[in-house]
Parts: C-alpha cells; sequence; structure tokens
C-alpha cells in the first residue's frame, strides 16, 4: 500500500486536473502545507476510488506567505468570488484552510466536533509525508497527510455537513470505511495514532463511536446515496472497522 515517498500512479480522465492543481500548489512556495480530503485519499488508497472536484489543502497561517497570494501567481488562477479562501483552476477548486499551533487547553470545552476539526487538520499537517502523484504525463512530489489524519479530519466532516450535504456525506463515509479497511488491517492507523495526543484519540474515539458504531445505520443510509459500491458496506462492515478502531483508543 502507498505510503509516504512513494510513487501511486493514478487512472482516470478527471484525475489529471487534480494532480495538475497539487503541482500548482507545489511549486507556490506555500512554506509548510499538506495535501488533505479526496485526493489525499485517493493517494493514500493508491487508486481514484470515488469523484471529487476539490483539492483542500491545509497550510500553516502563521508563517508567510499568503497561500492565496503566492497561489495567483501560477498561471490560470482565480478567487472563487464565493469565497476569498477558495481558488479556481481550471475545473478544480483549490480550498485553502490555515491552521496555528493547537494549545490542548483551549480546546478543553468546546462542543467535540469544533474540537476535532482544529486537532485533526494541525495534526494533519503536523505529520503529513511526502507522496509523488502520477495521472497520464503528470508528475507532482507533496506533502500528503497520511491515512490516520484523514480518517480524523474525514470524521469531523461528515458530521459537520449541513442536511443538503447527503451525497457528500456519502463520500465521506466511503472514505472512512475504505481507509480503515484497507490501510488499517495491519494496524496502521491504529498505531499512529497512538502517537498522537490524548485528546486527538478521545476525540476520534467519540467521532468513531458515534458514526461508526452506535448510528451505523444512519452512516449506511448516507453510503446508501451513492454509488453502487457504497451502498453494498453493511451495518456490520461499519461497525466492524469501527469497533477495531475504538479498541484500540480505549484510555
Amino acid at each position: 500500500m502507498p505510503s509516504g515517498d512513494e510513487t501511486v500512479v493514478l487512472h482516470g480522465t478527471a484525475v489529471a486536473s487534480l494532480v495538475q492543481a497539487v503541482g500548482a500548489l507545489a511549486s507556490a512556495g506555500l512554506g509548510r502545507y499538506a495535501i488533505v480530503g479526496g485526493i489525499a485519499v485517493m493517494g493514500r488508497l493508491g487508486q481514484a476510488h470515488r469523484a471529487t472536484i476539490d483539492v483542500d489543502t491545509v497550510v500553516d497561517e502563521t508563517a508567510p506567505p499568503d497561500a492565496v497570494e503566492a497561489l495567483l501567481r501560477q498561471p490560470g488562477a482565480t478567487v472563487d468570488p464565493t469565497n476569498e479562501r477558495r481558488l479556481l483552476m481550471a475545473r478544480t477548486k483549490i480550498e485553502i484552510l490555515g491552521v496555528g499551533p493547537v494549545n490542548e487547553e483551549e480546546l478543553a470545552g468546546i462542543p467535540d466536533n469544533d474540537a476535532l476539526f482544529v486537532a485533526a487538520h494541525a495534526w494533519a499537517l503536523d505529520t503529513a509525508t511526502p507522496l509523488t502523484l502520477v495521472a497520464g504525463d503528470i508528475r507532482v512530489s507533496a506533502p500528503v497527510a497520511g491515512p490516520a489524519a484523514l480518517v480524523a479530519m474525514k470524521l469531523h466532516a461528515i458530521e459537520g455537513r449541513s442536511a443538503w450535504g447527503r451525497d457528500k456525506r456519502a463520500g465521506d463515509a466511503w472514505d472512512i470505511y475504505r481507509l480503515l479497511l484497507d490501510r488499517d488491517a495491519g494496524a496502521e492507523i491504529r498505531l499512529t495514532l497512538a502517537a498522537a495526543s490524548t485528546t486527538l484519540q478521545v476525540l476520534v474515539a467519540r467521532a468513531t463511536d458515534r458514526v461508526l458504531v452506535r448510528s451505523a445505520a444512519r452512516t449506511r443510509s448516507w453510503l446508501a446515496a451513492g454509488d453502487a459500491s457504497m451502498a453494498a458496506v453493511t451495518v456490520d462492515e461499519l461497525r466492524f472497522v469501527g469497533e477495531r478502531l475504538l479498541t484500540s483508543l480505549a484510555h
């Protein structure tokens, strides 16, 4: 399975524009950043397992340069008029999320999902490793969030969607399930999370319990809004990967 410093070949005509956008990020001189979201999941799974049109990126907002300003110097990049932290490059959206140092004491007392958002994205930036993505004749190396950080971020995303985001929830659930099925069979995700802060482990455990164990039937209904492969996942299969992860996060 793909990991840091490896090369992953992604097939499909739509993937080339995503990898090209990753290349723009790699060329922009952003300082510390990490590719997250759907294209990162594809890279870590080694296949274009679902459709996406976005490239999500976490950047260190405490250090220059400003990511949007740097990216606007890339050919063909424009700001999305609906969101000043989103850029458009050809048919691809590049979402920029700035994070800074996380003081765990500041996370106490705020809602779990808000705390998980902050902790997971900061951890993704801190733990990203290089991955080379190849699509056709495009070859790009960039720091990419690891499987464990992607699971943590996706657990936040799936619960944070608005009611109209059912299709996106299907993609989130599919990403979580595939990562835990394919990348945690040998305990890679569990071992990586064991090295994370206790706060992050607790937040991930609570979200895992909510999304994959206690509300597995609801998550299964979100998957049913996706394609046939997503809809084929059962409640028992969701609970299996969830309970396996929970066991390792028990404190």
